[in-house]
C-alpha cells in the first residue's frame, strides 16, 4: 500500500523530480574540474613560474625601451618639425612679427606631449639662456629652472652648457625635480638631444617619469612580492622597488652579471629568492627578485581554494537544487494547468503526445511571449509613425487629426506651451566621402546621423527631430523660457564641435528659423531656416545662419502679366528672352526677401504655366516629362542645393515645348503677338490704343485685334490695362509718389479711371494696396 502510494506520488510529481535531477546534474562538472585542477595546478605553477618571470621581465624591459624610443623619436621629430624649424631662433634675433608666431612652438610641444603624456613628465626646449619653451607656455630661462622645474642634480649652468655641444640622444642619471610654487617633487630621468637649427644649437629635453617605469614593472609582475632593481649602463641605480641593503644589491649584480646566468636562485638574508636578469637596448640592466615561497604559497592557496570551492559548491548546489526545484515546480505547474485550459494556445501547439511536459509548456510560453512582443512592436511602431507624421505635417503646414488628439500629443511630448522654431541641418558630402569610406560604413553613418543630432539637442532643449529629406534633418524646438535660447545656442555649438573633424568629408550648414507663438507656424519657421541657409554669406565649412536677422516675405510675386510674358516667349520661340524673363522674376522675388519655401512655390507656378500652355496647344505633358521629373517639378518643398537643378529642368522643359511648337502654323501669329506685347510694354505710358499699335506694326486693326485675341485669349485693351496696373503696383510698393502722379506715369490720365481699373483688377484701392505692401500713403 505504501509502495503504491509512493509510486502514485512519483508519477504525479514527475516534473518536480526531473527539475531536481537537472539541478543536481550541474554538480558533476564541479567535481571533475576540481580533481583535474588539483592534480595539475602544482606541477604547472612550478614548471612555468621561472619562464613566466623571465618573459615578464623581458617584456617589461622592452616596454620601457619603447618609452625611451618614443622619447627619442619625439625629440627628433619635434626638432625637425616645420614649426620648430621655421620659428625657433635665439630670442634677441627675433623680429616682432616672428615673436608673434612663438605660441605655435608651444602648441607643437603640447601636441607632442599629449601623445606620450602617460610616461613623460615634461618636455621643454631652449635655444638660448633667455627663454624656455614648454607645453604650458614660454618663460624666462632662470625662472623656469628656479621656479617651474628645478632639478636637484643639474643646475642652470649645466643646462647652459648643453647649448655648446651637440648630442643625438643622451639619457642622464636620475634626479629629482621640484616645483617650489606647487610644493611638489618627482623623480625623473632627463633625455637630452642637442642639434643645430637655423645655425644655432637647440636643446630638447624630455623627462621620463621614474614612477611610471616602476609602475610598468610592478603592474606587469606575476607575483605581488616581486621586487625590481634597474641600473643604467654605468651601474647607477635608476630605481629600486624594495629596501635592499647595498651589499645585497652588490650580491645580486655580481651573481647575475651579463656574462653569467640570466636567472637562478639566490639566498638574500634568510630567504631564498629567484633572480631574473636582462639587459635592454639602451644598456639598462633589469633584475627581478621573487621569493621562492611565493611559488609554494600560490600553489597551496590554489589547492586550498579548489578544495573549498568544490565542497562549498556541492553543499550549496544540493541545498539550492532542492529549494529551486520546489519553488520552480509550483509556478510551472500552475502555468501548465492554465495553458491546458487555454484552447487557443493548445490549438497552436504541434507537439506529439510523446513530447516532454517541459517542452510543451516551453513552446506554449514562447508563443505567448512572441505574441506579446509583436503587439508591443506594433504599438511602438504605430506611435513612432504617428509622431513622425505629426511633425512632418507641421513642417508642411498641415495640422491633421482631431483637435483633442492633437492636444493630447502635444501634452504628451510637453510641446503645449512656449514658443516654437525650426532648426535645419543640411549636410553636403564631398566626393572624398564616397571615395575614402566604404559603402557599409556610409550606410551606418547615415543610419546613426539622426540619433547623434537628436541626442545632442535633447540634452539642452525640448525638441523633436525628423529626417525630412536625404541629408536634411529638421529639429523642431520648443522654447519655454528665454534661457532656452541660450541652451539652444550651446547645443548648436556642441554639434559644430562634434562635426568639426569631419569637414574634409562634408559641409554642415545649420539654419535657424524665426520664433513663433503657435505650433502651426512651424512651417513658417522651417521656411525661414531654409531661406537663411540659401542667403548665407559665410563660406565656412560648418556655419550657423539665423533668419532672425533677415527680412523674409512669406509670399511670392508672379502676376498674370508675368505669366503672359512667359507664354508669349514660348509662342515666339525666344529662348534667350524666356530665360531672361524667368531669371528676372526670380531675381525680383529674391530681392524682396521671398522665403525659400515660396521660391519653391514660384518654380511650381512656372511648371504649371508650361502645363497650361501644353493644354492650350493640345499636347500631353507626359510626352515631355518622365514621371519622376513631373513629381520633382510639382513639389513646393525645395532644398537650397536643389534650386538650380529644378530651374535647369524647367528650362529644359520649356526648350522641349519650344522645339515642338516653334514651327507649327501658329508661329507667325505668335511672332506678331510678340511684337504687339513688346510695343505695349515699351509705350504703355502713352495714349495707347488698337489703331496706334496696328499702324506701328503695319497691319490692319481688325487683323491685329483678332490675332491677339485668338493667341492670348484676351483683348488688347485689357492687356494694356494689365501692363499699366502691374507697373502701378510696383510704384505703389516701392515709392511714395502720389496716386494721381502714378496714374499719369502709367498712361491713365484720369484719377477716377485709374481708381476704377485698379479696384477692378486687384479688388482693393491703391491706398489699401500701398498700406499692405509697406508703401507710404499719399
Amino acid at each position: 500500500m505504501n509502495w503504491r502510494h509512493l509510486q502514485q506520488t512519483l508519477n504525479k510529481n514527475r516534473l518536480f523530480f526531473k527539475i531536481l535531477l537537472y539541478f543536481l546534474s550541474l554538480l558533476i562538472p564541479i567535481v571533475i574540474l576540481g580533481v583535474i585542477a588539483y592534480l595539475n595546478a602544482d606541477q604547472l605553477i612550478k614548471k612555468d613560474a621561472s619562464g613566466k618571470l623571465t618573459d615578464n621581465l623581458v617584456a617589461s624591459s622592452k616596454t620601457i625601451d619603447i618609452y625611451l624610443g618614443m622619447a627619442q623619436s619625439t625629440n627628433n621629430s619635434l626638432l625637425l618639425s616645420d614649426t620648430i624649424q621655421q620659428y625657433l631662433r635665439p630670442y634677441p634675433l627675433l623680429t616682432d612679427e616672428e615673436k608673434i608666431k612663438l605660441p605655435s612652438i608651444v602648441r607643437s610641444i603640447a601636441g607632442n606631449r599629449n601623445t606620450i603624456s602617460h610616461f613623460v613628465d615634461n618636455i621643454f626646449l631652449f635655444v638660448d639662456d633667455q627663454r624656455v619653451y614648454f607645453s604650458d607656455g614660454m618663460v624666462d630661462f632662470d625662472v623656469f629652472f628656479d621656479t617651474f622645474y628645478k632639478f636637484d642634480g643639474y643646475n642652470k649652468d649645466f643646462w647652459r652648457k648643453q647649448l655648446h655641444e651637440s648630442s643625438l640622444f643622451e639619457l642622464l642619471t636620475p634626479t629629482r625635480v621640484a616645483n617650489p610654487n606647487m610644493n611638489t617633487n618627482r623623480d625623473v630621468i632627463p633625455s637630452v638631444t642637442t642639434q643645430y637649427l637655423n645655425g644655432h644649437l637647440a636643446t630638447m629635453v624630455t623627462t621620463i617619469s621614474i614612477p611610471t617605469i616602476a609602475a610598468t614593472l610592478q603592474n606587469n609582475s606575476i607575483f605581488s612580492t616581486t621586487h625590481y632593481i634597474v641600473m643604467d649602463k654605468d651601474n647607477q641605480i635608476i630605481l629600486q622597488s624594495s629596501e635592499l641593503e647595498a651589499r645585497d644589491v652588490e650580491q645580486v649584480v655580481a651573481g647575475f652579471s651579463k656574462e653569467k646566468a640570466s636567472n637562478g636562485a639566490l639566498n638574500i638574508g634568510q630567504e631564498q629568492n629567484w633572480i631574473v636578469q636582462t639587459t635592454s637596448e639602451y644598456g639598462w640592466k633589469y633584475y627581478s627578485i621573487t621569493p621562492v615561497s611565493s611559488f609554494n604559497q600560490e600553489s597551496s592557496s590554489i589547492f586550498s581554494l579548489i578544495i573549498w570551492i568544490c565542497i562549498s559548491l556541492i553543499i550549496i548546489g544540493i541545498a539550492f537544487s532542492a529549494i529551486f526545484s520546489v519553488r520552480l515546480y509550483n509556478p510551472i505547474k500552475n502555468i501548465r494547468d492554465i495553458l491546458q485550459k487555454t484552447e487557443r494556445i493548445e490549438e497552436g501547439n504541434q507537439e506529439t503526445p510523446r513530447s516532454g511536459e517541459l517542452q510543451r509548456i516551453g513552446n506554449s510560453v514562447s508563443q505567448l511571449v512572441q505574441q506579446h512582443k509583436d503587439a508591443n512592436m506594433k504599438i511602438h511602431t504605430f506611435s513612432e509613425e504617428i509622431l513622425e507624421q505629426f511633425f512632418t505635417n507641421l513642417i508642411k503646414g498641415v495640422r491633421g487629426g482631431q483637435p483633442y488628439a492633437v492636444n493630447q500629443i502635444l501634452k504628451e511630448i510637453d510641446f503645449h506651451t512656449g514658443t516654437y522654431l525650426c532648426c535645419c541641418f543640411v549636410f553636403m558630402f564631398r566626393d572624398q566621402f564616397y571615395h575614402d569610406i566604404l559603402e557599409a560604413d556610409r550606410l551606418l553613418i547615415f543610419e546613426k546621423m539622426k540619433n547623434v543630432l537628436w541626442g545632442i539637442m535633447k540634452k539642452y532643449v525640448n525638441c523633436y527631430l525628423v529626417e525630412y529629406e536625404p541629408y536634411l534633418y529638421v529639429c523642431m524646438v520648443n522654447l519655454k523660457r528665454e534661457a532656452d535660447r541660450e541652451q539652444l545656442e550651446q547645443a548648436l555649438e556642441m554639434i559644430k564641435m562634434t562635426f568639426a573633424y569631419d569637414t574634409m568629408y562634408c559641409e554642415l550648414v545649420i539654419g535657424l528659423g524665426k520664433r513663433y507663438d503657435k505650433i502651426e507656424d512651424y512651417s513658417k519657421s522651417y521656411s525661414d531656416a531654409i531661406t537663411a541657409i540659401d542667403k548665407r554669406t559665410d563660406s565656412s565649412k560648418t556655419v550657423i545662419v539665423d533668419a532672425a536677422h533677415l527680412d523674409i516675405d512669406q509670399n511670392y510675386y508672379y502676376s498674370f502679366l508675368d505669366e503672359t510674358k512667359i507664354v508669349n516667349k514660348l509662342k515666339s520661340g525666344d529662348r534667350e528672352g524666356l530665360r531672361g524673363e524667368l531669371e528676372g522674376i526670380i531675381a525680383l522675388n529674391k530681392a524682396r526677401g521671398v522665403s525659400y519655401h515660396f521660391l519653391g512655390a514660384l518654380l511650381v507656378e512656372f511648371f504649371h504655366t508650361g502645363n497650361r500652355y501644353l493644354t492650350e496647344k493640345g499636347l500631353r505633358m507626359h510626352d515631355f516629362l518622365e514621371a519622376n521629373e513631373h513629381d520633382f517639378l510639382s513639389q513646393k518643398e525645395i532644398l537650397p542645393t536643389e534650386f538650380d537643378a529644378r530651374l535647369k529642368m524647367i528650362f529644359e522643359f520649356y526648350d522641349k515645348m519650344i522645339a515642338e511648337t516653334l514651327y507649327k502654323p501658329e508661329s507667325k501669329s505668335g511672332t506678331v503677338v510678340s511684337l504687339i506685347t513688346a510695343y505695349i510694354e515699351k509705350h504703355y505710358e502713352k495714349d495707347l490704343y488698337l489703331e496706334v499699335i496696328a499702324n506701328e506694326i503695319g497691319l490692319s486693326a481688325k487683323y491685329v485685334s483678332r490675332m491677339f485675341k485668338e493667341t492670348t485669349g484676351t483683348n488688347i485693351s485689357d492687356y494694356i490695362s494689365l501692363i499699366r496696373i502691374a507697373k502701378a503696383k510696383e510704384l505703389l510698393a516701392d515709392t511714395d509718389i502720389k496716386i494721381s502722379d502714378i496714374a499719369d506715369q502709367i498712361g491713365i490720365f484720369s484719377r477716377t479711371t485709374f481708381l476704377r481699373l485698379f479696384k477692378k483688377h486687384e479688388g482693393i484701392s491703391p491706398n489699401e494696396y500701398r498700406q499692405i505692401h509697406g508703401g507710404k500713403q499719399k
